[in-house]
């Protein structure tokens, strides 16, 4: 059976563990915290969906040929693999913008600790 290289699947798996930790950070955080439970379940189901589907793919075709072939004939197992991906590329961008926005707050936070220290001085 022929199938996509060893760093391909290393690479690809080592997205999908950061993305479950990106996940689990938000959801403790509780910042996405729905989007966040709804990507640790996904990234948990998404290699075991994806490797128990392709296990039934022809000779000659890797994993992603047949999945979307599949896709193009509105296979139900296909469309869910390919939005779970879409949905995982999105997850991405709100992960990173919602970490760029708590690095923004980070020298607000530090300035308004100051100025409680300052007030806390002056009542003395």
């Amino acid at each position: 059976m022929e199938t996509l290289p060893n760093w391909f699947w290393v690479l690809y798996y080592i997205i999908i563990f950061l993305t479950l930790v990106s996940g689990i950070i938000n959801w403790v955080r509780q910042i996405y915290s729905p989007l966040a439970a709804v990507t640790i379940i996904l990234s948990l189901l998404l290699p075991l969906v994806g490797f128990l589907y392709s296990i039934g793919r022809p000779e000659g075709v890797n994993e992603y040929e047949y999945v979307w072939a599949q896709f193009q004939t509105r296979n139900l197992w296909s469309v869910f693999i390919i939005f779970v991906h879409i949905y995982l590329i999105v997850w991405w961008f709100l992960f990173l913008n919602a970490w760029h926005y708590l690095n923004k707050l980070t020298p607000y936070k530090d300035m308004l600790v100051e100025k409680i220290k300052n007030l806390k001085k002056e009542e003395v």
